[in-house]
């Protein structure tokens, strides 16, 4: 009754499990946002990145700040160690950037804090379509759809791309400026004093109180050809004299499309700390309302994160569950019967469903690394159960009565239980408490295992011998059938085949121990040999890649549209793509993306690296104007995706340096490097772009002291008459459905004036008109693109993804060459999953190190000694010799999963030792000599020993073999595990009873401690 307590409470609480991906991450990024109309790069970073860094560095928990300046745009990333709390963060954030707001220009707009890191790729693409206009699909999805989507819980940030901005534009004729004295400034101050909307006061009577306000806003864009403007003399002109104005579509700078056809895209990116499938079902819940109330638009889901997730945890659950049935197919050989397996197989879903409540309190969801454990834990399930129903089972057979057999079984074997349980308690504790994000990754894993496993053991102490004794309550009947017979007489040939084998070894010890010995050797040598690698995650099918496209820095909107035009051929006429959505233009009109959804991975039969390199082969064949790079969608844990455009990719370096023109040279020589002398590595890019063509303004500072006027005068006139400046907005404007419609003064013509022209502007100098080649020489140079910081220092970022090749390979030739190579200054830092996949490492070391600690303590403690712990702790190099052999045979690396198969490992590995050393310690206790215990006690235990071993590595097969969605982190964790568990078997078999007669036989054996009184057990 109080295991169905608990398995009661534990299908109650299933139901009330979340299911995630992967467990909850406190990632904690934090980015502010700054937009700057009009200004390049280098005033960006002078006037908003310097003071937004300098106000910032003093936020608590910082671990790095990385800017990015570029055309009309800033942005500052704040990583934060992962004890920081990201909703202080970024409160703490607001409150710096408004402390210094003052000392930031006027005009930009007001800094935005969002929680998320600016890398992070999205998780959702929703296009929007209609038999509207462009720009009216535009002006809907920003003013009524974004704001609907955002309300979403988990959401951070919308982006939208395609589509078009509406505009009254105000083109001043700049001759006719001249003609009637006046510049830009005065039309801007006119028309921003002539719209207004003011509160006047209150009135008030006995009875009543009455607001009074001006309005004097524009209604229709007629209304501002007859704004009077006083020009530099005090003389009034009419707008329409020198002004033409009319609504129109701002200029193109971007276009969307999904499958060719023209949309408005919407980008979804969630909070560092959402979670992937929630926050994309709370944006569907969205979206259903939207295509309810706006009947006359389709909403269509291109690409979104979700799916993969729900596929990847439904494999992992099929797995668990195949692993069951094979679990118990071996199980009922081996055991002769329907009794003795449905004894063990009701211990299991026992465990684990009982297992569902300590999740639920603890928090815990289902996602990748909970499943996952509870996958590896079928084994260690199966092993508490079978090792006391095994000996309850030999009981039997001595002829004993079904309730002596169940309660002597249960004792004689007690220890052991207790002492293997613990070996995984005390394995997986550590991993459950690690700090950083592997210890958040993995503490569901561990503590799941920790949780099942302890239930196992009360399970196995409790309900499976009260099930053997009832269900044996007429003796141990093992029906009369031929294959009985034949596993009887296989099991008879294998006891009496491993003691010939087991008393030969005793004999020659050196002859087995060397071979070993040299195994050994020979498999930790596969690492520093370059044949079993290592990264930080294995790479995964997710079903979908990204194309990015960079072209010349002088290109325009039309030229990048033509290359991705071409793409988007080609793709149409790969048979598993569903869905491609390009996206051109936007910050940088020398860029575009293209966002690749493909068939679910059951339903193609090529791999997504098979489809990417077809595209890779056909743009290389191709594309010759730019560079075009190809990178497979990867779950996005943060700081791991590396995000998309130059310098992105698993592999990262980033170069940092004082000297900017030293940094580009030295980026540009190992970009080279990367491309030509590093096997494996391939769409290697820089986030450093050179080139972008401008009109500089150098500036005579006697002349505009003569002339008297200003800096900030001939500034603001110079970039007004360019990009243009906003004078106000059409409020509630019926011909944008009641949205407000800016206004926009600038030059005729300017987006394609010369040099010639700019030095004709028109400046007010104290009254009088000059130009501004009368301040102001006008040339044309070459500056940044876009510039990049790291913790105050310029930065350059060089990306590449990996081929076939492990990253830690590709490291170690990068920084052989780097060793070689002038620096002149200029320091290197790997970002990214080579970041992680070092910290993991050192993490993970420590872990196996306390988890050897804790479990030999452990077993020093159940067994008062010092030296059987010690014996059985050679079970570990004995796994590891398969579990590196598997890796290389398989060819898979050394990664954050397999790392932690290793950890799983030393856990199972020890119960084969802990069977043998123990029964062992039980006949000599009975007064057998240490030979003769040690061979009759691997006699009585290979049975079990061989039971267990079987029952987890086919319990673990469908996990390994997998090649389902997400198979690939599971994989490599099963295969470690298989292969050790191999390797570890046959040689505890063999090995460990040559150590433990050494220790025996020679005087400087280890004191004792055992207490010898057989009552003791």
């Amino acid at each position: 009754m109080i295991v169905a307590f608990f398995v009661v409470l534990g299908l109650f609480s299933f139901y009330r499990i979340g299911v995630e991906l992967l467990p909850a991450l406190n990632t904690p990024y934090v980015t502010v946002s700054v937009n700057y109309p009009g200004a390049n790069a280098e005033s960006i970073e002078q006037q908003v990145v310097k003071p937004i860094e300098d106000a910032l560095s003093s936020v608590s928990n910082l671990k790095h700040i990385t800017s990015m300046a570029s055309y009309g745009q800033a942005r500052i990333t704040l990583e934060l160690d992962f004890s920081a709390n990201a909703d202080y963060a970024a409160i703490d954030a607001t409150k710096k950037v408004n402390s210094i707001r003052s000392k930031l220009p006027d005009d930009i707009d007001d800094p935005v804090v969002i929680k998320r890191d600016i890398n992070a790729t999205p998780i959702m693409f929703i296009a929007v379509q209609s038999n509207h206009s462009l720009d009216d699909i535009y002006t809907k999805a920003e003013n009524d759809f974004q704001d609907v989507l955002q309300q979403a819980d988990g959401v951070s940030e919308i982006e939208l791309n395609g589509g078009r901005d509406k505009e009254i534009a105000v083109e001043i004729d700049k001759d006719k400026l001249v003609h009637y004295d006046m510049t830009l400034t005065e039309v801007v101050n006119a028309l921003q004093n002539e719209n207004v909307l003011m509160p006047a006061g209150s009135i008030y009577s006995n009875d009543t109180t009455t607001d009074v306000r001006v309005k004097a806003q524009f209604m229709d864009e007629s209304e501002l050809s007859h704004i009077q403007i006083p020009n530099v003399k005090g003389t009034k002109i009419p707008l329409s004299s020198v002004a033409s104005i009319r609504r129109q579509d701002q200029r193109v700078t971007r276009y969307a499309r999904v499958n060719g056809d023209d949309a408005v895209v919407m980008v979804v990116y969630k909070n560092s700390d959402a979670n992937v499938v929630s926050t994309v079902d709370n944006v569907n819940k969205k979206i259903e309302l939207l295509r309810q109330d706006n009947p006359d638009y389709t909403f269509t889901v291109t690409n979104e994160s979700a799916s993969y997730v729900r596929n990847s945890l439904n494999n992992t659950l099929h797995t668990l569950i195949e692993g069951l049935i094979t679990t118990g197919l071996v199980l009922f050989f081996f055991l002769r019967g329907w009794r003795s397996t449905a004894a063990v197989m009701i211990a299991i879903p026992t465990s684990l469903v009982s297992t569902f409540f300590i999740m639920y309190i603890a928090n815990f969801t289902f996602n990748m690394m909970s499943l996952m454990g509870m996958a590896l834990c079928i084994g260690i399930l199966v092993d508490d159960s079978i090792v006391v129903l095994e000996n309850i089972h030999r009981h039997l057979m001595k002829g004993e009565k079904p309730k002596e057999a169940a309660l002597n079984g249960r004792m004689e074997i007690g220890m052991a239980a207790i002492a293997i349980t613990l070996c995984d308690v005390v394995v997986f504790m550590p991993i459950a408490f690690m700090t950083g994000m592997v210890g958040q990754y993995f503490k569901q894993f561990g503590l799941t295992i920790v949780f099942a496993t302890l239930f196992s053991l009360f399970v196995s102490f409790t309900l499976t011998p009260m099930l053997a004794s009832r269900l044996f309550r007429l003796g141990l009947k093992i029906p009369d059938k031929p294959i009985w017979h034949k596993m009887d007489a296989l099991e008879k040939w294998a006891r009496d085949n491993y003691t010939h084998l087991l008393t030969w070894t005793l004999d020659n010890s050196k002859k087995l121990f060397i071979p070993v010995l040299i195994c050994f050797f020979g498999a930790v040598a596969l690492i520093p040999a370059g044949l079993v690698g290592s990264e930080f995650m294995p790479q995964t099918d997710e079903s979908g890649f990204r194309i990015s496209i960079q072209l010349p820095t002088n290109a325009n909107l039309d030229r990048t549209d033509k290359v991705t035009q071409q793409l988007e051929k080609y793709l149409s006429s790969i048979p598993e793509v569903t869905y491609y959505t390009s996206m051109v233009g936007g910050k940088n009109l020398n860029e575009s993306s293209i966002q690749v959804t493909l068939q679910n991975r059951q339903d193609r039969s090529r791999t997504i690296w098979q489809i990417t390199n077809t595209v890779r082969q056909f743009a290389a064949k191709h594309i010759l104007d730019g560079d075009v790079r190809v990178q497979e969608n990867q779950a996005s844990v943060s700081g791991v995706s590396g995000g998309f455009g130059g310098g992105s990719g698993n592999l990262r370096l980033e170069l940092r340096g004082k000297n900017n023109e030293q940094l580009a040279n030295t980026s540009y020589t190992v970009m080279d490097m990367m491309k030509n002398d590093i096997a494996g590595v391939r769409d290697v890019s820089s986030s450093y772009e050179e080139g972008m063509p401008e009109y500089r303004l150098v500036v005579d500072r006697e002349k505009l002291k003569h002339y008297g006027t200003s800096i900030n005068d001939l500034t603001n006139t110079f970039s007004n008459a360019i990009s243009g400046k906003k004078a106000g907005v059409l409020a509630n404007d019926i011909k944008n459905d009641n949205n407000d419609t800016d206004i926009y003064v600038r030059l005729k013509g300017s987006d394609g004036f010369r040099i010639s022209d700019l030095e004709k502007i028109p400046l007010n100098a104290a009254g009088h008109i000059i130009y501004i080649s009368d301040v102001a020489n006008v040339k044309a140079e070459t500056g940044p693109v876009t510039i990049r910081r790291t913790d105050k220092e310029r930065s350059i970022t060089l990306g590449g993804s990996l081929l076939d090749r492990p990253m830690s390979e590709a490291m170690k030739d990068i920084q052989s060459h780097l060793s070689s190579t002038d620096m002149s200054g200029v320091s290197y830092r790997f970002t990214g999953q080579a970041d992680q996949m070092h910290d993991t490492f050192k993490d993970l070391t420590m872990a196996l190190g306390l988890s050897l600690i804790l479990i030999y303590m452990i077993l020093a403690i159940l067994y008062e000694s010092v030296k059987t712990p010690f014996i059985r702790m050679f079970s570990l190099p004995l796994g590891l010799i398969g579990s590196l052999f598997f890796l290389f045979l398989t060819n898979n690396s050394l990664n954050l999963y397999s790392l932690i198969g290793i950890l799983v490992m030393d856990g199972l590995v020890a119960k084969n030792g802990t069977l043998l050393l123990d029964y062992t310690l039980t006949l000599m206790e009975r007064g057998m000599p240490a030979r003769q215990a040690i061979i009759e006690a691997g006699r009585v235990r290979l049975r079990p020993i061989f039971m267990t071993t079987l029952t987890m590595v086919v319990g673990m097969l469908p996990t390994a073999l997998s090649m389902t969605a997400g198979s690939e982190t599971r994989s490599s964790m099963a295969v470690v595990v298989i292969g050790g568990l191999l390797t570890s078997t046959v040689f505890t078999l063999l090995i460990i009873p040559i150590i433990f007669l050494f220790f025996e036989n020679h005087k400087f054996r280890l004191p004792l401690l055992r207490k010898t009184n057989s009552t003791n057990r």
